[in-house]
């Protein structure tokens, strides 16, 4: 069992090591969000053209880089509590999450959101959900072409998605002729992404009480009415349920399928829809649709700062409860380099199956006010490993040599095996994919550790300079992004040439506006702390005594 101990007189010390590594993971953000166009249609933007190279940048990144990051983010809130206490550690750290948090939540969500829609906007024109329909049924529906409608078969697959159109768009005529060529029951839809749902959904989904009525009527007192009101699509969901939930997906889906209608509109609609479908639960409705906003996405890649504010005041609550009865420190096997994996790898690896139990790689943020529980456990055990790492006054001794050997091998063999197991259905595979997540999501933070302690434990101007922008630059970044994804959407180039345009440009301008107009004012000392004033000389001093050793 090897583990260094740190000296106590070592508890206000900058980890220079640490503190780039925190800002590498924090920079490695923007380069996932710019390869995300490039891999399919999982993003805002959508590239002409596709990099199989991107989508594993995409793939290695994601893999460890927030577990990596709340690891470290829970070893410098230790640091605090080590030095300040409980009550001042909660203090400080919220000072320095919650300011930044709303001044980045005013100034850059509601661009982000704003030309995020402009994204999907022409994502959906490009490749309109409604191609899928035959060009003369989409245009008989929107047009009302009843007799046009009237041609279409029973057996015909575009009858559910003709009427799933006309529900989505309120369009009552078109709407009754459709039900009658099926003897008054809705076919389901083969839209994709709709898979399961039927011309009741689209009502609920797109706020369409006049379309929920006509099938409502249209069920009542046959045998298969039951089966048409509380029929649930692939993601389990009635059609009352889709009035309070899924809204950021309807819109998604909405502009895919070509349909105008406004926000107000649409909730409206909902909420007519509702007391339609479950009059018993008009009284929630209110509460219904507060609980639905607060599970919206409107964090964005905020959502980080969010949920470590969260913990932050978790473990705050946990020191105060520690300073006064003394609890039980973490025996020391459980951070040593040999031994530590034995209990963090089965437990990570359960963390993973409950807060992924669908098919998908890494752990998303819900990006909303209401995270998961599963999303805080999860991080909150990477945190809680960190602050354990510094409130021991232990670290695992650093190999650096065997992390030579570790990278190569997580980044060529377990990664893939992670990746590619973890799409999988089969239970079985969907859990050993957990496992192997969990062994790259500590095999590289452990790898990463040691490589930056053994090469960047001493200042050095231009990586002090990057991880003192990092913030700034990853709370700045997405609007711009998304935006140069946009602008090169149609340029007849390589995609990783395109991907490797948008890096640099976001890089240097926002590099540029740090160094002139963040990094010595007060937002710079705000992100970084009192560090980020001075000038030059100031700057070269505090260089020369850290190397000097007088910390």
């Amino acid at each position: 069992m090897r583990v260094a101990t740190l000296p106590p007189s070592l508890p206000d010390e900058r980890r220079h090591d640490y503190d780039a590594l925190r800002g590498f993971a924090m920079l490695l953000g923007i380069v996932l969000h710019a390869c995300m166009a490039y891999m399919g249609p999982y993003w805002v933007v959508q590239d002409r053209g596709e990099s199989v190279l991107l989508t594993a940048a995409w793939a290695f990144i994601h893999g460890w880089r927030m577990e990596l990051f709340f690891v470290i983010a829970g070893y410098f809130t230790a640091m605090v509590l080590r030095r300040d206490g409980a009550t001042g550690m909660v203090k400080r750290r919220l000072r320095r999450l919650l300011i930044p948090f709303a001044l980045a939540a005013v100034a850059f969500l509601p661009l982000t959101h704003w030309v995020s829609s402009v994204g999907l906007e022409q994502k959906a024109l490009r490749s309109r959900g409604a191609a899928q329909l035959t060009d003369g049924v989409y245009a008989a529906v929107r047009q009302g072409d009843l007799t046009a409608l009237q041609k279409i078969a029973p057996d015909d697959s575009d009858l559910g998605n003709a009427q799933y159109l006309a529900a989505a768009l309120g369009q009552t005529e078109a709407l009754q002729v459709l039900l009658k060529r099926n003897n008054g029951r809705p076919a389901e839809t083969m839209l994709a992404r709709l898979h399961g749902e039927h011309a009741l959904h689209a009502a609920a989904r797109f706020g369409q009480p006049e379309a929920a009525q006509i099938i409502v009527e249209s069920a009542r007192g046959r045998p298969w009415a039951d089966e048409v009101l509380l029929a649930k699509n692939d993601d389990g969901k009635t059609a009352a349920q889709l009035t309070t939930r899924d809204e950021n997906e309807s819109w998604q889906i909405y502009g895919q399928l070509g349909l105008k209608h406004t926000p107000a509109q649409m909730k409206q609609g909902r909420r007519a829809v509702l007391g339609l479908l479950e009059p018993g639960k008009a009284g929630e409705q209110h509460w219904s649709q507060l609980t639905a906003a607060l599970h919206q996405p409107w964090l964005s890649h905020l959502w980080f700062m969010w949920v470590l504010m969260i913990l932050t005041l978790a473990f705050g609550l946990w020191a105060w409860v520690n300073e006064r009865w003394n609890l039980p420190a973490m025996p020391r096997w459980m951070l040593a380099e040999w031994t530590r994996l034995l209990w963090l790898l089965p437990v990570t690896t359960l963390l993973f199956w409950w807060a992924r139990k669908d098919i998908g790689f890494g752990i998303d943020g819900e990006m909303s006010v209401l995270e998961k529980p599963a999303t805080l456990v999860f991080y909150g055990f990477f945190f809680a490993f960190g602050a354990a790492l510094r409130i021991r006054g232990a670290e695992p001794a650093r190999i650096p040599w065997l992390a030579w050997i570790q990278l190569p091998a997580l980044t060529f063999i377990v990664l893939p095996l992670a990746f590619f197991s973890a799409w999988s259905s089969n239970p079985a595979i969907h859990f050993v994919s957990c496992g192997l997540q969990a062994c790259v999501a500590w095999g590289m933070t452990f790898t990463l550790l040691d490589l930056f302690t053994a090469h960047f434990s001493k200042p050095i101007a231009a990586v002090r300079t990057l991880a003192d922008a990092s913030l700034w630059m990853y709370i700045a970044h997405l609007p711009l992004v998304i935006a140069l994804q946009l602008w090169m959407v149609n340029w007849k180039l390589w995609p990783i040439v395109k991907c490797g345009l948008v890096c640099s440009l976001t890089f240097g301008s926002l590099l540029l506006i740090n160094h002139f107009l963040i990094r010595r004012t007060w937002v710079g000392m705000l992100l970084n702390g009192k560090r980020a004033e001075g000038d030059k000389n100031e700057d070269r001093a505090k260089v020369e005594t850290c190397e000097s050793g007088k910390v």
